[in-house]
């Protein structure tokens, strides 16, 4: 029953002070704008960081080729990569560990395709029937190649959706045409869906050619070494375990000598998530922090509009107490009105957050992913200043002692 008088005079004293409770609302509503938009910024980008290591592959170890040294300004072989790394070791690995599922050793060349009078400079990427699974590439159309082409070292080829587009007019279905890479002929078995830019932002993962391994080495190219193994674990627990396993084999069939540097490197998938999160977490505190420190301004604004109105509503608050109003009545009367200027911004924040949201996803780079926990956090913020920011204006007009604030009235 108290409360329901309290907030009916909480009502009818903001009415009596539209613009100055309107400005009050709209410093708060910036505030949790402010909080809901850029939690979402900070949430889209997380997700967006969870989608690009997860397409990388499932349990994925990637597995590469050392750095040469410089030795006298000098490399040792002429490249930067050493030439250890055989596709032989990617069967190796499956076969000495139980904790790796599958191995897809892998290696590019540039190349330039032809489709009649179209030409294309492109990237060839030699690999085996399980690159698909391990790397998690979907085709858009037609098939794989299979080991046994591959062993055959079968002219077939599986294009990328951006080389597709390249050398094909939309209405030519390119399954089952013939392309020349570097002036050999492959036949078109399948499309590639669309992926988008690599993980590390360096190129499109779309405009490329996939052949069998085998026809790579030895058709285009002639090369005995690989620059790439991915490797899938068998679980997400195993995948440390799969890494040691890997690192062990390469040694011993590297035949490195105890103490000897390494001449491949293994990345770990969750070791890359965990950093990337890790850099993401800090990212996420500083733009959260930001959304709050501009809600702390709204706050400070319904600090400034309580305290006036107390000043100017003295003989009110003595009339009340004269009549046997008790001092609680009053602290609880002005933290209601802190607490409805604090709902209503929360609520016009929220609505121009989700608003603001929508916007950024639209038309920047950036994912704003908006989130029911978002949108109580919002409110639960803005809530939590109208009760920090009322609280020493209700306790002040609950201590004004009925006479001296009739008098000064």
């Amino acid at each position: 029953m108290r409360l329901a008088r309290n907030l009916r005079l909480s009502l009818r004293a903001l009415a009596a002070q539209r613009v100055r409770a309107a400005l009050a609302v709209a410093g708060t509503a910036v505030g949790v704008g402010g909080v809901l938009v850029l939690t979402a910024v900070a949430q889209g980008a997380r997700q967006a960081v969870l989608h690009n290591i997860e397409s990388l592959g499932r349990n994925l170890l990637v597995v590469t080729a050392g750095k040469l040294q410089a030795r006298a300004g000098r490399r040792v072989q002429g490249e930067g990569w050493t030439r250890q790394l055989r596709v032989e070791d990617a069967h190796a690995l499956v076969r000495g560990s139980n904790a790796v599922r599958r191995a897809a050793p892998a290696q590019e060349i540039a190349a330039v395709a032809r489709f009649g009078p179209i030409g294309n400079p492109t990237t060839v990427l030699g690999t085996t029937s399980d690159w698909p699974t391990v790397r998690r590439y979907p085709l858009a159309a037609g098939r794989f190649f299979s080991e046994t082409e591959n062993y055959a070292r079968a002219r077939v080829a599986v294009i990328g959706a951006e080389t597709r587009t390249s050398l094909f007019a939309d209405s030519i279905d390119p399954i089952g045409r013939t392309i020349r890479i570097n002036r050999i002929p492959f036949e078109i078995i399948g499309v590639l869906a669309s992926k988008g830019i690599s993980i590390d932002g360096s190129a499109t993962e779309d405009d490329r050619i996939v052949v069998p391994i085998e026809t790579l080495l030895n058709r285009l190219s002639n090369l005995v070494y690989v620059k790439t193994i991915y490797l899938e674990a068998a679980s997400t627990e195993l995948m440390s375990s799969a890494a040691e396993d890997a690192a062990a084999i390469l040694r011993v069939r590297h035949d490195l000598a105890t103490g000897a540097a390494d001449d491949f490197a293994i990345q770990n998938q969750q070791v890359l998530l965990k950093t990337e999160l890790a850099a993401q977490s800090s990212f996420r505190r500083l733009i959260v922090g930001l959304g709050f420190l501009a809600l702390v301004v709204g706050g400070v604004g319904i600090l400034s509009i309580m305290l006036l109105s107390i000043k100017e509503r003295r003989g009110e608050i003595g009339l009340r107490v004269a009549v046997g109003a008790r001092q609680r009545d009053v602290a609880a009367q002005f933290l209601v009105e802190a607490l409805a200027i604090a709902l209503a911004g929360g609520i016009a924040g929220v609505v121009g957050g989700l608003a603001a949201a929508e916007i950024v996803s639209r038309y920047t780079s950036w994912e704003a992913e908006v989130t029911l926990g978002t949108v109580a956090l919002s409110l639960i913020s803005a809530m939590a200043i109208g009760v920090a920011f009322g609280v020493m204006p209700a306790m002040k007009a609950a201590r004004m002692e009925p006479v001296e604030a009739l008098r000064a009235e």
